[in-house]
C-alpha cells in the first residue's frame, strides 16, 4: 500500500491481513487552515494531517469509517496521541507519512507508529514521530448493523475510557454565555476550577462543548480535545500577560510545540460543560516549557476526567528569509508569568 486511494475497496481477508501488517505510506499537504502565523502549520493541523493519513489505512483495506459505521455498527475514535514536532511544516509542503501497524497480540487498542518526512535542501528530513492509538466504538442507534470482523472483534468498546468519580464539594454554576461560548475562566470566579485548582500553578477554563467538536452524534473526538488544548494555551498566556500576539507584536517571537500528548479517559458529550485545567510542571532551561491539560466534566454531583496530557511550547525567530529558526530564551517577565509570580506581584 503505497499511496493514497479514489475509493474504498471491498474488505478481504488479505487486506483484513494487511491492515494489522503492512506498513502504508502517503503523500498529504497540510490543512490551509493550519497557517495561522506566516506559513508555517500549527501542532493541531499536523496532528489532522497524521489522522488523515491513519484514516486512508483503515479506508486500504476496506474499512473506511463510514462502512465500519453503516455496516459494522462502531465509530472509529483516535484516543490516545503522543507526538514529536521535529521539522516545521510549511503550507505547501508535500509530506510523505508512513503509517506502520503496531498492534501486539494482547492490546485492545490499535496502535499506530507514524513517521512524517518532508524534503529540505533537496532531502527529506524527519518532520514528526508519533504514535496513534484507536478504538472501535460501539454505536447504540446504528440499526441492522452486522459483527465487526473476528480479528476486529477485542476493539470494539462500549464507551471510551471510565474513569473513576471524584469527590467535589464545589457546586456547578451556569454561568457560560450561550451567546458567546467563550466560557469562564478562574478569574470569573467559577467554584469548580477553584476547587480542581486549589494552590497549583495553574489555569481553568470551562466551556460548554458544541456538536461541531463530536462525531457520531454522540461525544467529543480526539481533535476537538487537540483544539481544546491549543485555546486554553491560549487563555493561558494571555492570562499571565505574555498574550501571543503581544509577543508577535513587540517581539517577533512565534509560538512552538515540540511535543504534545492526549490521552482520553472517558467520554465528553455534545453541551457538556468541560472544565480544563492547564498546569505548568517544568521549564527546561529558559527556552521551553511543560503543561498539563487534564479535562472534567460533573456527573452526578461528582467530578470525571475525561482527557489528560501534555504540551511542550517555546518561541522560535525566523533568522533568515528562508527555513533557518532558532528557539529564543525566555526573559525575566516570561519566566514570572509562566511561574505565577506576576500574579502574585498584582
Amino acid at each position: 500500500m503505497t499511496s493514497p486511494i479514489s475509493h474504498t475497496p471491498e474488505l478481504t481477508e488479505q487486506a483484513l491481513n494487511d491492515f494489522f501488517d503492512v506498513t502504508s505510506n502517503f503523500t498529504l499537504r497540510p490543512s490551509y487552515e493550519g497557517g495561522n502565523i506566516s506559513t508555517t502549520i500549527g501542532f493541531k493541523q499536523v496532528h489532522y494531517l497524521i489522522e488523515a493519513a491513519v484514516l486512508e489505512h483503515f479506508r486500504a483495506a476496506g474499512l473506511g469509517a463510514t462502512t465500519l459505521y453503516v455496516e459494522y455498527g462502531v465509530g472509529l475514535d483516535v484516543v490516545s496521541v503522543d507526538t514529536r514536532l521535529h521539522t516545521v511544516l510549511m503550507l505547501d509542503d508535500a509530506v510523505a507519512v508512513e503509517v506502520k501497524p503496531a498492534t501486539r497480540d494482547a492490546d485492545t487498542r490499535l496502535r499506530f507508529r507514524i513517521t512524517a518526512t518532508v524534503q529540505r535542501d533537496g532531502a527529506p528530513r524527519k518532520a514528526v514521530t508519533t504514535t496513534f492509538e484507536v478504538a472501535l466504538r460501539a454505536i447504540e442507534h446504528v440499526e441492522n448493523s452486522k459483527p465487526v470482523p473476528g480479528r476486529l472483534t477485542r476493539f470494539v468498546v462500549p464507551r471510551l475510557g471510565r474513569a473513576t468519580p471524584r469527590k467535589i464539594a464545589a457546586v456547578p454554576v451556569d454561568n457560560i454565555d450561550l451567546s458567546a461560548q467563550r466560557g469562564v475562566t478562574t478569574r470569573s470566579g467559577d467554584p469548580v476550577l477553584a476547587e480542581i485548582i486549589g494552590d497549583d500553578n495553574a489555569f481553568g477554563w470551562k466551556w460548554r462543548v458544541p456538536y461541531f467538536y463530536c462525531h457520531f452524534t454522540s461525544h467529543m473526538q480526539m481533535s476537538g480535545f487537540l483544539r481544546q488544548m491549543e485555546e486554553v494555551l491560549h487563555l493561558f498566556v494571555a492570562d499571565r500577560g505574555i498574550a501571543i500576539r503581544r509577543m508577535l507584536d513587540e517581539r517577533s517571537w512565534i509560538p512552538v510545540v515540540t511535543k504534545c500528548d492526549i490521552r482520553l479517559t472517558d467520554e465528553v458529550r455534545i453541551e457538556d460543560e468541560l472544565y480544563t485545567v492547564f498546569t505548568i510542571e517544568d521549564v527546561f532551561k529558559a527556552i521551553l516549557f511543560t503543561a498539563r491539560m487534564d479535562c472534567y466534566v460533573v456527573r452526578d454531583g461528582a467530578l470525571l476526567q475525561v482527557a489528560t496530557g501534555h504540551i511542550t511550547h517555546g518561541y522560535v525567530t525566523k533568522e533568515s528569509p528562508e527555513r533557518d529558526w532558532s528557539l529564543v530564551t525566555f526573559d525575566e517577565e516570561v519566566l514570572a508569568a509562566l511561574s505565577g509570580k506576576n500574579l502574585a506581584a498584582n
